[in-house]
């Protein structure tokens, strides 16, 4: 049993797929706790009670439909990225509108569920912030064994001098 634990390894995708997939599943389980959570307060004037019961159990399915939407947003970001390589100019164009749509979805609707969906408004705010951020290539082996090192300078050239 150790030894598989020991040999297993992640998926080896870019950063930024990572990001955009951690708020796909930060936004499917924030909608999931929101069938299962409490969140509407129900005040019967007969009796001194307040029962809580979920938004499901209230009739509030308008409610459920619209908070979809960060769910949505955040799927086509993880459509939109590709899984190996860096994203071009289309899919940092589709994680910031996503990123921006669900930073508005939780201003809107901070008292009902917006809360809930600020992990994945993170996450796409990394994935964002990720993309723009240049790297390095990695060098190959057949490059650096034939002694290729452009872009790393040369070091001082040592002259001659009269």
């Amino acid at each position: 049993m150790a030894h598989t634990i020991l040999t297993m390894k992640l998926p080896s995708w870019d950063r930024i797929y990572f990001f955009a997939f951690m708020a796909t599943v930060f936004a499917g389980v924030s909608y999931v706790s929101m069938l299962v959570l409490p969140l509407v307060q129900l005040d019967d004037p007969e009796s001194p009670e307040v029962v809580t019961v979920t938004l499901l159990a209230d009739g509030q399915t308008h409610l459920l439909l619209l908070c979809l939407l960060p769910a949505v947003l955040s799927v086509s970001a993880l459509l939109a990225t590709p899984r190996h390589h860096q994203p071009d100019r289309a899919s940092k164009v589709n994680i910031w509108i996503s990123t921006i749509l669900v930073y508005v979805f939780i201003i809107l609707f901070i008292f009902v569920s917006g809360i809930l969906f600020l992990p994945t408004a993170i996450m796409l705010t990394a994935a964002g912030v990720g993309s723009h951020v240049r790297r390095r290539e990695a060098y190959s082996t057949v490059k650096a064994s034939a002694g290729d090192f452009s872009g790393h300078g040369d070091g001082k050239k040592r002259r001659k001098r009269r």
